[in-house]
């Protein structure tokens, strides 16, 4: 079958609705994601989507592909993608998937394909399943195979509640721009004790309010508007799949997620004394900063979760934490992101050390950061003009610590004494993201103004497209 290549990516699919996606699509990734698992002995999966107009559909598509391989589906419908991971425990099922184009735009939509716990198939198992799909080459079931529907949701809140005690009283903001985690998160927190302030958590699947990006500083800013005006202890936002989150503090501070990295950290060795910490490349030096301080082992991987989770199979770190938002509490949890799970650890984590979140972060090494900005840029053209920025940041910065090893995958990271700066191209779009920080505001405009003058020299940045894109003015 005829189906564009780029949409199978590092580690997930993602297209265009109508455009590189549709119902038949659908059910041949699902007759190709059938024929995977057999191969591997598997022949038993769950299935979940997210609030996109198209989920439910691709996800019936999808499930009918497994059935005609002979694989038998449980059906859980429409949840956070944590909450799928954590069903295939409960429900004792390798296989599965979850529908979702996770922070992409409204006409987006994917798939993440699942042949293991908490895994999710990366690179050549992605590109095996773009093979069988260009090929059809499946393996038909003897028999076709059985679906059914089982609500989870209340067995998942009632695990997660489990785990934890003793919240202090908070007033906690929720707002999850329109999407999947309006209808499940402020559920578990009403159950927990919380006192619950709802805003945009109406499920909207054209995403009326923007890109729900937890990472984008127009979200941000928002959900710091919204806490301010209602007196809330701390305010949540999340993603279309609801893996990944924000949070403000309870001034109005927006807290970008690699500190809240380096505050996960924190806790975490307080629990796993000396154990290793892993953190993605874009992440702030607050975050090595603070886990040498408590007495963890630092381990930078290359921006990714999946990427991330598969290295977790080698190093055992306790904790995984990433600038977008993706936190893995794998020596107390599972080895997967869970956004309603790093919403209750936060949560408890104030009330055990019984601070407020603006006296947690005071609490870190300072460095004055950029968020994660994105440019445009090309599919084809990404990674050679990464390649070509990379070559002239190691001339430009000759005293830097440069890694551009399999630490940083896709990508540059410089380090210096007071400062750091990070490109790499997307695994999930067509863009190159940066990232920059320094100790002191004369480096950090210094860099601003290089990195500027840097991008605006090749044409192959599209200034069409960005986010962030205010943070190099």
């Amino acid at each position: 079958m005829q189906v564009n290549k780029s949409i199978f990516r590092g580690y997930d699919i993602r297209g265009i609705v109508n455009q590189d996606l549709n119902s038949e699509i659908a059910e041949h990734i699902g007759r190709a994601h059938g024929t995977y698992l057999k191969k591997r002995g598997i022949f038993e999966a769950v299935v979940g989507y997210d609030c996109r107009a198209s989920s439910k559909e691709y996800s019936d598509a999808f499930i009918k592909g497994l059935n005609w391989t002979g694989i038998d589906v449980i059906n859980i419908g429409l949840t956070m993608v944590g909450t799928f991971y954590w069903a295939q425990y409960y429900l004792n099922r390798k296989g599965g998937a979850f529908i979702t184009a996770s922070h992409n735009p409204a006409e987006y939509n994917g798939f993440k394909l699942a042949a293991d716990f908490s895994e999710t198939l990366v690179s050549d198992g992605i590109q095996e399943i773009y093979s069988l799909v260009e090929s059809e080459d499946y393996l038909a079931g003897e028999k076709i195979g059985n679906v059914t529907f089982q609500e989870i949701n209340e067995a998942y809140f009632d695990d997660i509640l489990k785990r934890f005690s003793n919240f202090k009283s908070m007033k906690v903001l929720v707002d999850p721009s329109c999407t999947t985690a309006g209808a499940l998160v402020p559920i578990i927190l009403k159950k927990a004790g919380f006192e619950v302030i709802e805003k945009n958590c109406n499920i909207d699947s054209s995403f009326p309010l923007g890109t729900p990006d937890p990472t984008e500083s127009q979200v941000a800013k928002r959900i710091s508007q919204e806490v301010l005006e209602s007196g809330a202890d701390i305010g949540f936002t999340y993603d279309a799949d609801g893996d990944r989150i924000g949070i403000v503090d309870e001034k109005g501070g927006i807290i970008w997620n690699d500190v809240l990295v380096a505050l996960f950290a924190s806790d975490v060795l307080d629990h796993h004394a000396g154990d290793k910490i892993m953190y993605n490349t874009l992440c702030s030096k607050v975050v090595e900063d603070t886990i040498i301080k408590h007495g963890g082992v630092p381990f930078m991987w290359r921006t990714g979760h999946s990427f991330l989770k598969k290295k977790n199979q080698e190093v055992k770190a306790a904790f995984i934490g990433e600038l977008s938002g993706h936190f893995f509490f794998s020596a107390d949890f599972y080895n997967h992101d869970d956004g309603i799970y790093s919403t209750m650890r936060l949560l408890d984590f104030l009330s055990r050390t019984n601070q407020t979140l603006s006296q947690a972060v005071n609490s870190l090494p300072k460095y004055i950061s950029s968020p994660e900005i994105k440019v445009g840029c090309a599919d084809d053209k990404k990674v050679a003009l990464t390649e070509k920025v990379s070559q002239i940041l190691k001339q430009d910065y000759p005293d830097a610590k440069i890694i551009d090893d399999e630490r940083a995958g896709d990508g540059v990271r410089l380090d210096m004494s007071d400062s750091m700066f990070v490109i790499r191209y997307s695994q999930n779009g067509p863009y190159l993201t940066i990232k920059f920080e320094s100790s002191n505001q004369t480096k950090y405009n210094e860099l601003k103004n290089y990195i500027h003058k840097l991008l605006h020299s090749f044409p192959e940045v599209d200034w069409g497209y960005g986010v962030n894109v205010e943070s190099l003015d």
